[in-house]
């Protein structure tokens, strides 16, 4: 919230406390002041509106269809009003008036009007977008206040995204970006994360890892897993994958706005994921570093000079090129914690990958011309997950989806296979926005290279290269055998993990989009079919 709003909040809060909200209770041994004042800050690190934020901070103030009180009678909402703001005052009565399970259900996408609550009321009907702000403002709430009775998870992230999907066509609302990663997430996932979860932090040992990395690979947008990774990381002695795992868990903190584990405050976890990206041996007292803020201007205007890329030319090209990131061919794989756990494990890697099977491999099917056969497996593809062989390949997989990879549309990830004999000629990526790592699986002896700009580098079984695709880049197998590699995409480093989170965000709502336009125009060439087929 910007400086010259301040005084505003703080006289809701003043007018809140007057009515006493701060001894209302709210369950859970909270009071409606604090349900209040923390929705609020949701809103506002979900990037909400000024008065979007207000209205979040006298939501509940004249009572919903699941809280009976009411701290301000609606006989004085005009006293409310002049105290938030009318646009706020009468979103903060629609939240009461509107009732739930047709708005959840979307009525208000095709109907008039949706009914109400209340039988007095003479003003008019609520629009299309204050609806939409409606939805915003329930999901805002429901992350706010759902947990378990011991404050551990509660089940809400799915329900969350199915809300999130009602605003997707919105004029004036744009959900949180962390619901498009959560694309394909349903409460099934959602059951087994957080079971996973507790398992893990039930357990102290390698079992208990697993368990939490297994949490943070299927919710791609909780911290707490990878906030205790961090921990256990540290304890180990391990400091480079305490620091990336405490980075993950800063990340996903601040792009869903609050904790998953409601035992711990925002703040709190805030604090942990500073001291575990600090040195444990750092010498003097620390100060804490708050998370990247997503109204960063440096950042957000750099993003913003990226979206504005797609107009001009209907983003056929420019829509692709990141703005002011530096760029260098090759890249140290030492940089990218990844490469760690690839080269770690790559001997069940190597075992895994060499046992697919021929079903599983394909043609490359990229225009790149090329002399004889390229054949490649995929794990993910342009936000697709290739369950067969993610399934057949699990030490692999786990590594991909733990660390900071590219699993949305502006990536591959996938086994490519150069049969002898074959040349892939010089060919560039389409964008800057990645780098690419490559670990080698199998190299022949003989003539099998990979040429980025004006260097050529071989293969090494075991060890990866990174590099710019986004550089001319050519490679060849002038062997007697198949030279096998498992290509990675990575978010290039210059990007900052808000950018990386917004850029996660778009690709996943482009995804999400397509998808339902998909099965739209899917429904409607079955409909045309069967009137072409209908007697007359």
């Amino acid at each position: 919230m910007s400086s010259h709003e301040e005084p505003v909040a703080a006289a809701l809060v003043a007018f809140l406390e007057s009515e006493g909200a701060a001894g209302l209770p709210h369950g859970r041994g909270r009071t409606l002041l604090d349900h209040l004042r923390e929705t609020c800050a949701i809103v506002q690190r979900w990037g909400q509106p000024v008065w979007l934020q207000r209205a979040a901070l006298i939501h509940s103030v004249y009572g919903t269809e699941s809280y009976a009180p009411q701290l301000v009678s609606t006989a004085r909402r005009a006293e409310v009003a002049a105290a938030a703001g009318g646009q706020a005052e009468r979103l903060a009565y629609l939240f009461s008036a509107t009732p739930r399970r047709p708005l959840f259900a979307g009525m208000h996408l095709w109907a008039r009007e949706l009914p109400s609550r209340s039988t007095d009321d003479d003003s008019d009907p609520p629009t299309r977008s204050e609806l939409d702000a409606l939805v915003l403002l329930h999901m805002a709430n429901l992350a706010e206040q759902a947990r378990s009775a011991d404050g551990s998870p509660g089940l809400w992230l799915a329900q969350i995204r199915e809300l999130a999907d009602l605003l997707i066509d919105s004029g004036a609302i744009t959900p949180p970006l962390f619901t498009a990663q959560l694309a394909a997430f349903d409460p099934a996932e959602e059951s087994l994360a957080r079971r996973a979860y507790l398992d893990g932090i039930g357990e102290g040992d390698a079992l208990g890892t697993s368990a939490l990395a297994l949490a943070a690979a299927i919710c791609p947008v909780v911290p707490e897993p990878c906030l205790r990774l961090a921990g256990s990381a540290r304890r180990d002695g391990d400091e480079a994958s305490a620091r990336s795992w405490a980075a993950q868990a800063r990340r996903r903190l601040g792009v869903l706005g609050t904790t998953w584990d409601k035992r711990l405050s925002f703040e709190e976890c805030t604090a942990m994921i500073d001291g575990l990206e600090r040195s444990p041996d750092e010498a003097g007292p620390r100060t804490p570093r708050a998370l990247a803020p997503p109204d960063d201007y440096a950042t957000r205007r750099r993003f913003h000079r990226y979206v504005e890329g797609f107009d001009g030319d209907g983003g056929s090209s420019s829509g692709m090129i990141y703005p002011d990131l530096p760029s260098r061919p090759w890249h140290d794989p030492r940089d990218f914690p990844l490469v760690g756990y690839l080269e770690t494990h790559f001997e069940e890697i190597r075992e895994e990958i060499t046992a697919l099977g021929e079903t599983q491999f394909q043609r490359e099917s990229e225009r790149i011309g090329r002399t004889g056969d390229w054949d490649v497996a995929f794990l993910y593809e342009r936000g697709r997950r290739h369950d067969e062989v993610c399934v057949a390949c699990p030490v692999t997989t786990h590594g991909i989806e733990t660390y900071p990879t590219i699993r949305t549309m502006a990536g591959l990830i996938y086994v490519s296979r150069l049969r002898a004999e074959t040349h892939v000629a010089a060919h560039r990526g389409p964008t800057n926005l990645r780098v690419r790592c490559h670990l080698a699986v199998k190299v022949p002896d003989g003539d099998c290279a990979l040429r980025v700009g004006e260097e050529t580098r071989r293969w090494e079984e075991g060890k990866c290269l990174v590099f710019d695709d986004y550089f001319e880049h050519e490679a060849w197998n002038h062997s007697a055998a198949d030279r096998i590699v498992l290509i990675v995409d990575l978010w290039h480093p210059a990007l900052s993990a808000t950018e990386v989170a917004l850029l996660e965000g778009l690709h996943g709502y482009a995804f999400l989009h397509a998808r339902r336009l998909g099965r739209y125009w899917a429904a409607n060439a079955r409909a045309a079919e069967q009137a072409r087929h209908a007697p007359a």
